[in-house]
């Protein structure tokens, strides 16, 4: 009867080969995917104190109302309209400054649409103003 009886082997698993996986997949995905680069505005919101700006050096203020209104010298102008009075405004002016005046509630795709508009007329001067209610 000595001859039926089996040895137990002992069971040994082997977790160094999963881990070398594991690590391989995480470097594998690591190094393919992709990181997207958001483009930035650089801007600084001043405060409340220095929002003061003398008139006479400003050939433009632009100012932007929470619901997307547009004004300009006091007259409501058309997004499509404002490259081409922003045009008109700067041809007699040595000053090449924008002042954009915003309240703190206004959407900030309206602000970026706004900026995005002065600057593809080559104009980097832009400064923001940004007030409560």
């Amino acid at each position: 009867m000595a001859l039926l009886i089996r040895k137990k082997k002992s069971i040994d698993i082997n977790v160094a080969p999963l881990i070398d996986i594991v690590f391989l997949l995480l470097i594998f995905f690591m190094l393919t995917s992709e990181f997207t680069d958001f483009k930035t505005i650089d801007m600084i919101s001043p405060n409340q104190s220095n929002a003061s700006i003398e008139k006479k050096n400003l050939p433009i203020i632009i100012n932007l109302s929470e619901e997307g209104l547009i004004e300009i010298d006091k007259a409501e102008v058309k997004l499509e309209n404002l490259s081409e009075i922003i045009q008109r405004k700067l041809i007699n002016s040595k000053n090449k400054k924008i002042v954009i005046s915003t309240l703190n509630e206004t959407k900030i795709n309206n602000l970026i649409i706004v900026v995005d508009m002065i600057r593809s007329l080559g104009i980097e001067n832009i400064a923001l103003i940004t007030k409560e209610k």
